[in-house]
């Protein structure tokens, strides 16, 4: 499996995290289990909050979608947040 792929889907009040569908069925298919969760909301109050949700935040949420530990994450190729109506990726971890 490549790098896990979250989609975010942004709103005014906050955004949507989801496993894009191949991600989900390649999860599924190698651990053998359902995932913990199908989507994620988290709201912010300013734009300002907006812009501080990401790099950190966004692994603790990958973890939540995924039911993945941060090493396991990692030895899986890391992750990618991306926006899927133009397919412009937003934060991009690392497996080094």
């Amino acid at each position: 499996m490549s790098q896990i792929v979250v989609e975010i889907g942004k709103q005014m009040d906050g955004a949507t995290f989801q496993l894009s569908p191949q991600t989900r069925a390649a999860l599924a298919s190698k651990t053998g289990r359902q995932l913990p969760a199908s989507s994620i909301f988290v709201s912010y109050e300013t734009r300002k909050s907006n812009e501080a949700m990401k790099g950190p935040l966004w692994g603790h949420i990958v973890a939540l979608l995924t039911g993945l530990s941060e090493d396991q994450i990692h030895k899986m190729g890391g992750f990618s947040i991306v926006s899927p109506t133009d397919d412009e990726i937003l934060f991009e971890s690392s497996a080094d």
